[in-house]
């Protein structure tokens, strides 16, 4: 019989998260829920911090922060919070990535979204354990202009995202992804801005963010629920901008990363 992990605490937890859901219901906004569950917590005596501050690491670099919902008892247990239908595997994988970020013992993903708290716990298996890192080249059928390029770029994106996962914030892929390109040795320049024209004139600049590999690939790293119509022109518009012929947005809020080519960015 598998031992559970800090069985007198979670035991504890279970019955803070009832309480809360108990007296306030379903459908609160998350931090209501996360300022109930800590003081609750607190009137049972565990401690805890919310919003607590992690730095997300890729390849020894500094990427970006993720700050966990509520961490419990100095990293025996983090406790991540929903108000959604229903948990999704994805929520199941954010779970995974921030074990892996924050070194915690244990993660709780609690959803408060139903008539009835939903709990899911994930023991930090992948601690210490080395993740599988193969890319399968399969694009050198597909039209596309620079094939070759186009593959070291995905299995550069592919890289970022097996080894932190989802759930982070778009600059934390965006800073990771650079850090895979230089790595690889795919030249890229990042463009903060672009400046917006209307008939000559000068609107203004937009924040753009996106990564110029090669002046062959516009590259936009997101972190979305579902990549739209309006994403994919917006980023077909910058490609006429700057005259890059292939622009690529990939997804790091899935289960698996999810990536969108489109063709055809010359200036009309």
């Amino acid at each position: 019989m598998t031992k559970l992990i800090h069985k007198d605490l979670t035991y504890q937890v279970r019955g803070a998260l009832f309480d809360v859901h108990n007296e306030l219901g379903p459908m609160l906004p998350e931090a209501f829920i996360r300022d109930a569950i800590a003081i609750r917590m607190e009137e049972k005596g565990i401690a805890c911090e919310t919003e607590k501050p992690f730095t997300v690491y890729y390849h020894g670099v500094d990427v970006g922060r993720y700050f966990v919902d509520i961490w419990v008892e100095n990293g025996e247990l983090l406790l991540e919070l929903k108000v959604v239908p229903q948990i999704l595997p994805l929520h199941q994988a954010q779970a995974i990535a921030y074990l892996k970020v924050t070194n915690a013992d244990l993660a709780f993903v609690a959803n408060f979204g139903g008539i009835a708290v939903e709990i899911e716990r994930f023991p930090n298996f992948v601690r210490g354990k080395q993740v599988d890192l193969e890319w399968k080249r399969r694009l050198t059928s597909l039209d596309l202009p620079c094939p070759p390029l186009a593959n070291e770029v995905l299995s550069a994106l592919f890289h970022v995202h097996v080894e932190l996962g989802p759930g982070f914030l778009h600059q934390v892929y965006r800073r990771a992804s650079r850090v895979a390109f230089r790595e690889m040795g795919i030249g890229h320049t990042y463009i903060k801005q672009t400046p917006v024209y209307y008939h000559g004139h000068h609107l203004g600049n937009q924040d753009t963010r996106l990564l110029n590999v090669e002046e062959q690939i516009l590259v936009a790293t997101i972190a979305v629920r579902a990549v739209t119509d309006e994403m994919k022109m917006h980023l077909h518009m910058k490609m006429r901008h700057h005259d890059v012929p292939l622009g690529l947005i990939a997804n790091f809020n899935r289960t698996t990363l999810e990536f969108c080519w489109i063709r055809g960015g010359n200036k009309g």
